[in-house]
């Protein structure tokens, strides 16, 4: 019997493939990212006496949870190929007109849904806007954030007024021993991993995003699946503007300043492209939680508020410079 030589390049070839799985799984994004909240997470807690506690922990995931919602909407949009920065005029909006009708007498549970109700319609609009009008996605959410941020000055006469209602406040209580934002949290994100991974309309959201003229040839309506994922983000804020309002206790016009610069971060590290196509609501949870903790951090450190938006600055164009690299980058 002759023995079957063994080619003498495939023991080589097989230990090189094994390598490059091995280096694109420790390489990827997610995994990147996990390892740098681990270094981080580690850091904050050698120099921080209470940012490992219980209760930072709670803040954490409370804070986490509101941002996790509305970031999950604009990965939404991101993988359709859109982008939408009034988000955070978006909560806004949302906060006020629960906490004003709330003042005026409206039933809580009435107000808050009436508040996710504008929240749904700020979605459609911007989805009508992009989609009816062909204006570039990053004009017209631009200009919305101005529109929408004069509209809660003008709902409010431009003052902030506290809201004392153990009600209104639910936000800010736990639920054996769970922040109650965080139960949200956990409905979005189940929604969402439903949305996207098994129906054919999250399918064809990545084949919107991925390559809208082919999606076309391939019969698809990619005006209708855009105004839907705008829509689908309008809920998400609308249901993070109630949360915010009530964490804070307050209608307040400014309440989600500077909130696009955070959601952005999180979403971009998270793995999701501004070429449209990709996105998970798991890179984007991973995401949140290090951008929540290094602010948390940051905060606990006595840095400058100056000093913490440029490094959520700095660190978005990290992500998104991680992201274009392989495409050459901007041309």
């Amino acid at each position: 019997m002759t023995a079957t030589a063994t080619p003498p390049g495939a023991p080589l070839d097989s230990r090189a493939q094994a390598a490059a799985r091995a280096r694109r799984l420790l390489l990827g994004q997610h995994v990147l990212l996990l390892i740098a909240l681990i270094l981080l997470g580690t850091y904050f807690t050698s120099r921080l006496d209470f940012f490992l506690t219980s209760q930072n922990v709670l803040t954490i995931l409370r804070f986490s949870a509101v941002t996790f919602i509305v970031a999950t909407g604009f990965t939404l949009v991101l993988i359709g190929g859109g982008l939408d920065l009034s988000i955070g005029s978006g909560m806004a909006v949302v906060g006020v007109t629960a906490g004003k009708l709330f003042e005026a007498g409206v039933p809580l549970v009435l107000a808050f849904v009436l508040g996710v109700v504008v929240g749904v319609a700020i979605g459609f609009v911007n989805g009508f806007i992009v989609t009816r009008f062909r204006i570039n996605p990053l004009i017209a959410t631009l200009a919305m954030l101005f529109v929408l941020l004069g509209v809660a000055f003008i709902i409010t006469d431009g003052r902030s007024t506290q809201l004392r209602d153990d009600g209104f406040r639910f936000a800010r209580e736990n639920v054996g021993g769970v922040p109650v934002p965080v139960f949200f949290l956990i409905a979005v994100a189940v929604l969402s991993v439903v949305l996207l991974h098994t129906t054919k309309a999250g399918r064809h959201l990545f084949a919107v995003g991925g390559n809208p003229d082919a999606a076309r040839q391939a019969a698809m309506n990619v005006d209708r699946f855009r105004l839907g994922m705008y829509t689908v983000a309008g809920l998400y804020t609308g249901i993070a503007g109630v949360l915010l309002a009530s964490d804070l206790g307050a209608i307040a016009p400014n309440s989600a300043r500077n909130w696009e610069l955070y959601v952005a971060t999180a979403v971009f590290l998270g793995g999701a492209s501004l070429t449209g196509g990709r996105g998970s609501v798991v890179g984007t949870f991973i995401g949140v939680v290090f951008v929540s903790a290094l602010d948390n951090g940051l905060v606990q450190m006595a840095v400058r508020p100056q000093i913490v938006l440029i490094v959520v600055g700095a660190a978005m164009i990290l992500a998104v410079a991680f992201d274009q690299r392989p495409k050459g980058g901007f041309r």
